[in-house]
């Protein structure tokens, strides 16, 4: 596996919708006309805490169909690490095995029809800056066996890749699953969410791409998306639980 490369991923234009302060989309709207956002705060409580906890609530655009679908990707997880390996423990990053805040987000998410939860999940972490905080790897749904080149280093975020050996400078065959990639959170002036995610539909081979940096607001909820996938992200100070 490619230096823990496991996803896929499109070409596609992201749609960057902050549930504060901009237009939101039809879906988040009608979470936030359930009274279900929460209202954000400045940085300086969260400078003043040790550990901060993320919770994610990650969903599929059932509706989306074929739009936008792109060739085969996957994205580089460098030196990400696994919430149950040992490098998690020793830098206290923590898997949360029963997240709350986003419970009832993620229940609307399972009635509406119109969206499929792929996985709520949140872990803890300690508040360290750009140089010394380490993203998650993220894997989701079944595996799907892909090939990508022999040689990649010169890609930086994401991998092309194809179903057979067909890269002219020698292939690779690595398996990834149908959602993969890294979230990384880090703090400086303000918090930061770094994420890198490819959804890969088995049936098509088409790769969709969700590559967003953000500055985020401690306990104000985060939608981020692309037509084919998204999710909700809330990062609070660990007291504030």
């Amino acid at each position: 596996m490619i230096d823990n490369l496991s996803l896929k991923v499109t070409n596609i234009n992201l749609t960057r919708v902050s549930c504060v302060g901009e237009k939101l989309c039809g879906f988040t709207r009608a979470i936030a006309l359930c009274g279900l956002f929460l209202g954000g705060s400045l940085l300086p409580s969260l400078a003043a805490a040790i550990d901060y906890q993320i919770e994610v609530v990650l969903f599929e655009n059932v509706r989306a169909g074929q739009a936008a679908g792109a060739s085969l990707y996957v994205p580089r997880l460098g030196n990400a690490i696994g919430l149950n390996s040992d490098k998690a423990r020793e830098m206290r990053y923590e898997l949360i095995e029963e997240p709350q805040m986003l419970i009832d987000h993620a229940q609307k998410i399972r009635n509406s029809g119109e969206y499929r939860l792929l996985r709520h999940f949140a872990w803890r972490q300690p508040g360290l800056d750009a140089r010394s905080t380490r993203a998650i790897r993220i894997n989701v749904g079944k595996g799907i066996n892909v090939y990508i080149p022999q040689e990649y280093t010169q890609y930086n975020r994401f991998v092309p890749a194809a179903t057979g050996p067909t890269f002219s400078e020698g292939s690779r065959e690595i398996t990834t699953t149908t959602v993969s990639g890294v979230l990384e959170v880090s703090l400086g002036r303000f918090l930061h969410l770094d994420a890198r995610l490819v959804y890969t539909d088995p049936d098509t081979g088409r790769s969709y791409r969700l590559d967003q940096s953000r500055k985020m607001r401690s306990r104000e909820l985060h939608y981020i998306d692309n037509p084919k996938f998204g999710m909700l992200v809330r990062i609070i100070p660990l007291d504030d639980t």
